[in-house]
């Protein structure tokens, strides 16, 4: 009465089939989001690079736009000066 059941070996061929195919799976996508977290991680340092530059851009505007700016260049770039200013030329140059 004792008798032994043969293994379905069916069965166990299509479960090892199946956990084959499943670890197969789970590998790729590991590599697939260590590879995104990495492209991630880049994105981000990009981003705060862009961040900082953005705003040593905002303080040049500020200086750019200030009265005292606009007066430099205008006396050095144009040879500008205020009303009831003197000037003088040296003519040794």
């Amino acid at each position: 009465m004792n008798k032994r059941k043969k293994p379905n070996w069916f069965l166990i061929i299509i479960l090892l089939i199946g956990v084959t195919n499943l670890s197969v799976i789970i590998i790729r996508q590991q590599s697939i989001l260590n590879s995104q977290r990495a492209e991630i991680e880049d994105l981000d340092l990009k981003i705060e690079e862009e961040k900082e530059l953005n705003l040593k851009l905002l303080e040049e505007r500020e200086r750019v736009l200030s009265d005292e700016y606009i007066e430099t260049i205008a006396r050095r770039e144009l040879g500008l000066v205020k009303e009831g200013e003197r000037v003088f030329v040296d003519i040794n140059k």
